[in-house]
């Protein structure tokens, strides 16, 4: 019977009086996990910066989107995280 820690290490294992260890091999589910949350923090993090640009430079394209300067000043200063 083997045991596992809740960080995934793997814990000795006694058998016949030899202690072994188990790898425990890390998901390709959750490595695709945190790729994806990566690519969609990135992509935040670009869209707020062009739309702070844009609210900083142009109130007709803001109109034309229909979003105000504060609506769009106020998006580009969040955090890429939220």
């Amino acid at each position: 019977m083997s045991n596992y820690s809740p960080q995934g290490l793997a814990l000795p294992r006694e058998a016949a009086g030899k202690r072994t260890f188990r790898q425990q091999s890390v998901s390709s589910s959750l490595v695709g996990g945190w790729l994806r949350t990566l690519e969609i923090w990135i992509d935040r993090s670009h869209q707020r910066t062009q739309l702070g640009e844009l609210a900083e430079l142009n109130d007709y394209l803001l109109k034309d989107i229909g979003v105000s300067r504060e609506e769009a000043l106020r998006e580009a200063a969040k955090p890429f995280w939220r």
